[in-house]
């Protein structure tokens, strides 16, 4: 087995949109490989929504219809955007004189357990990968999917899926990190465009890390930190645009008792009836509904939440749950402080003062391990979020 340090980079839809994004890839690659290291990209369909060869748009195709699509011919159309990216970015780094293959997750043998719209990858065979590595060449994998062992079914892995696929390649090949490539520059105490003062972060812990990407930070999927997390696999989130190092996410211990605030803006949110809500029943809403849930400190009331499109998402996982509406959903912000429970829990009641004292209405909130969530109406989002990032960060 080679002893030369593998990298597994991921490229997201921004990095793969346009030439002069894939160029910028493709000198991220050269610079790693001239460091010493053999490359895997793992790669997401190129744009977003409106973008000709983007999932969505894509995915339009059969939703024009406006009748029940299967799962088999959604899976089987979500794979074409990661397959056209793949393609292309492995011509374009023969182009720039990087010898390159592009490769299906069946060529590449990621194998799932074969439920449709929400699979896991169960194995990965890396002998193929391999192979390509030791003639010198640049494997370009489709992300956010995989096979079925036996009758080669492709399934998909849910939205933010190929930030799965790239961590749980570099585990199969052991290597030594995987760099998350997207649109910025690393994980912020908060979000940028609401707070411009926001500094980046060195690094942040696993298990904080997966609270700010539940709640908002979506520079990396929740369920990519678990499978790096279950591994130790180091894993770095930087720009394709920039040659800044990015922010690490690892098994260290995080300085700051708050780490960062996470945002989920314009919530379709509503209350139900508190009945007997587990810890698994929420899991599952989250997993395979994307509805957030919270259960508020003061009332008990079980508060759940998805993105203000996902009303269908949401009026499912209720009705499955066998539970009942207590009044119509209303749109709200939910922000999140992540950062150590005890501090947060101490802080709790300074806090909901804070922004009383702004005159910011907090409907609900929730302290729970590593999170302190407050819901509140959105026109006072961004007036509260820069209110607690003053507090935590900018203030002695």
């Amino acid at each position: 087995m080679s002893t030369v340090p593998v990298l597994v980079q991921k490229f997201g839809g921004t990095s793969v949109a346009t030439a002069d994004a894939r160029h910028r890839a493709v000198e991220h690659v050269r610079r790693a490989r001239h460091d010493g290291c053999e490359v895997v990209i793992v790669v997401s369909a190129m744009g977003r929504h409106g973008d000709p060869y983007a999932t969505d748009t894509l995915l339009d195709l059969l939703r024009a219809e406006g009748s029940f699509v299967d799962a088999r011919d959604y899976d089987l159309m979500f794979t074409c955007g990661e397959t056209i990216a793949a393609a292309l970015m492995s011509h374009t780094l023969r182009r720039a004189g990087i010898p390159a293959v592009g490769l299906t997750s069946a060529q590449a043998r990621i194998y799932t357990d074969g439920k449709h719209r929400e699979a896991e990858i169960t194995d990965i065979d890396p002998s193929p990968l391999r192979t390509y590595l030791a003639r010198g060449e640049v494997p370009v994998v489709t992300g956010g999917q995989g096979v079925v062992r036996g009758t080669l079914d492709y399934t998909t892995l849910g939205r933010g899926g190929s930030d799965t696929s790239g961590v749980a390649v570099g585990v199969a090949l052991g290597a030594a990190r995987v760099d998350i490539f997207t649109d910025v520059e690393g994980v912020a105490t908060t979000d940028p465009r609401l707070v411009p003062s926001a500094r980046l972060l060195e690094h942040i812990s696993y298990p904080r890390m997966r609270e700010m990407a539940r709640f908002g930070a979506r520079v990396i999927h929740p369920r990519a930190l678990v499978a790096g997390w279950e591994s130790a696999m180091p894993i770095v989130v930087r720009s394709t645009f920039s040659n800044r190092p990015g922010t690490l996410i690892d098994a260290s211990s995080d300085d700051p008792r708050v780490t960062g605030i996470a945002v989920l803006s314009a919530m379709r949110t509503i209350t139900v009836e508190p009945g007997h809500v587990t810890t698994g029943i929420r899991e599952d809403w989250e997993r395979r509904h994307l509805v957030m849930s919270l259960v508020d400190a003061l009332t008990g009331a079980v508060v759940l939440g998805v993105r203000a499109d996902g009303g269908p998402e949401l009026d499912a996982a209720v009705r499955l749950a066998g539970m009942k509406a207590l009044a119509a959903p209303r749109d709200k912000a939910w922000v999140s402080l992540v950062g150590e429970s005890s501090e947060l829990a101490a802080r709790s009641a300074a806090t909901l003062d804070l922004l009383a004292g702004e005159r910011i209405q907090v409907d609900y909130h929730e302290v729970a391990p590593l999170r302190m969530t407050l819901v509140i109406g959105t026109g006072d989002m961004t007036r509260a979020v820069r209110t607690l990032h003053r507090s935590a960060f900018e203030q002695p």
